[in-house]
């Protein structure tokens, strides 16, 4: 899906974690990540946080929209996060944070926002907005013991060499009765199965992990967490631009059109993941 080379996906004998082979170099990312890296929410730059490769332009940049402040709104009130939303504020990680768009819609809400994210322009423009950011990753932030009373990866961790070395770093960084909330593609949702190597949310070989409701649990709790929720929920556009890659090989179709159909297709989409697992996981644990 973009850049040279040809890659595949192998299942771990002894743990059932998927992963991208052969994984990039650290020489090889500029290859496969564009100036703006899409995500599939609403076929729009990330706006609800970015994951490793962050936008470093495009809508996400930019001051956002009434219509993209409510989605975001009702996302953390009433959507993925709200589990973490009615918790009483505290002091919150967005690792790999991209414009701050997440952090700030959790600050408006009282909470102290802080992320990480590995590009310059998308950490300036979060910096700029209120979120106290550390330019990097999280390895190298300036944060050490328990610290925070909320950690967010969302649509990072699939874009990490070492989940688990992350997962215990966060850990460590979590004060006693914090919590962890954790979005990444579900590799074990109806869509993969159905499209397989043309799902949009595989994304070789930007996504070098994949995980489903059995190994991302697991590994969270090897990182000495305790997993109180697992959920999971399609994103809309993610089904028409898998849609545009077994027909086409590539997007071919996105901007407005896109959102807008998106929206037509969502109460049966709904409907779907009522039967069988949506393609976004979601898995919230706490650090007793």
């Amino acid at each position: 899906m973009g850049g040279p080379g040809e890659f595949g996906v192998a299942e771990c004998a002894a743990c059932g974690l998927v992963s991208t082979q052969p994984r990039l170099r650290p020489e090889q990312f500029d290859d496969y990540y564009p100036t703006v890296y899409y995500h599939a929410e609403d076929g729009d730059p990330e706006t609800a946080g970015s994951g490793a490769a962050a936008d470093a332009g495009g809508a996400a940049g930019a001051e956002l929209s009434l219509v993209q402040r409510t989605r975001l709104e009702a996302i953390v009130r009433y959507g993925p996060y709200r589990t973490l939303f009615k918790r009483p504020a505290g002091r919150l990680l967005d690792v790999g944070c991209g414009s701050g768009d997440l952090a700030v819609t959790f600050a408006r809400h009282g909470w102290d926002a802080c992320g990480v994210e590995p590009a310059a322009p998308a950490a300036a423009r979060a910096a700029r907005r209120g979120v106290d950011v550390h330019c990097g990753l999280l390895p190298d932030a300036p944060w050490s013991g328990p610290t925070f009373d909320a950690i967010v990866c969302n649509h990072s961790l699939e874009h990490v060499p070492d989940p688990a070395a992350t997962l215990r770093e966060a850990a460590a960084l979590l004060r006693p009765g914090g919590m962890l909330a954790v979005a990444v593609p579900n590799f074990g949702c109806w869509q993969r199965r159905l499209f397989g190597a043309r799902w949009f949310q595989l994304d070789l070989p930007r996504h070098l992990q994949h995980f489903d409701r059995a190994t991302l649990p697991a590994l969270i709790a090897r990182s000495g967490l305790r997993p109180v929720a697992v959920a999971t929920a399609s994103m809309r556009p993610s089904i028409l631009l898998s849609l545009q890659y077994a027909a086409f090989g590539r997007a071919r179709w996105t901007g407005r059109g896109l959102r807008l159909a998106a929206w037509a297709a969502a109460l049966p989409l709904w409907l779907a993941d009522r039967v069988s697992d949506g393609d976004c996981l979601h898995v919230f644990a706490v650090r007793d």
